[in-house]
């Protein structure tokens, strides 16, 4: 292959990673907005500033479109909040991952809504990639809160109870953060709100879960 061929190759493949990238960011703010529903992919050909036909150029269907999006934030969040690690304790572990899930709800709210949203209307493609790619991870952390009750660092729960709150309690900043606004009266939440949920749900989990000092 000559240079000018390569050189073509790499600034079309180029173009086209620039063009999904920009079609998925958008298309997940216009899902978020609009609902899974009511967005069409006009909507999101309008915002993007792009021909509709540029859209489907990439994605037959929006139906192709949204398992495109959800595809991205759910390894987006498989990638971005830390696994257990037995040998930090359960202390400094629940603490990171409380915190990197408010991050996740504070930097991703688009993100966040699009996936409750498809999470509330049982869409098959999300639930068959959960049954995939995470129960597997749940159960290994499983397996590390077990190890950490059984040393006597915490005390006994049921480890799919506390998912399912930790993951409710950091959610919700961007699921219903319009109502938490409401709530502080505010135009948009900031970095001290979100800090302070911090400390607030993890001295609850820690409480709750009879965390030792390591």
């Amino acid at each position: 292959m000559s240079e000018v061929k390569r050189a073509k190759g790499q600034l079309k493949t180029h173009i086209r990673a620039q063009n999904q990238a920009l079609i998925l960011e958008t298309a997940e703010r216009v899902f978020a907005r609009q609902g899974l529903a009511k967005t069409t992919t006009q909507m999101i050909a309008n915002e993007a500033n792009l021909p509709k036909a540029n859209i489907h150029y990439y994605y037959r269907s929006k139906k192709d479109l949204l398992e495109a999006v959800l595809e991205r934030i759910l390894a987006l969040w498989l990638a971005s909040v830390s696994q257990f690690t037995l040998e930090d304790g359960p202390k400094k572990n629940l603490t990171r991952y409380i915190s990197e899930k408010i991050d996740q709800s504070r930097l991703n709210v688009s993100a966040s809504k699009v996936f409750a949203m498809a999470l509330i209307g049982e869409d098959e493609f999300i639930l068959n990639y959960l049954r995939e790619n995470f129960v597997t991870e749940l159960s290994r952390e499983k397996k590390t809160i077990e190890t950490w009750v059984e040393q006597g660092l915490m005390a006994p729960i049921s480890s799919e109870h506390l998912f399912i709150s930790l993951w409710a309690m950091t959610q919700t900043y961007a699921d219903f953060d319009a109502q938490i606004k409401v709530l502080f009266n505010k135009e948009a939440l900031e970095e001290s709100d979100y800090e302070e949920a911090k400390q607030f749900i993890t001295r609850m989990v820690l409480a709750g879960c009879g965390v030792k000092e390591e």
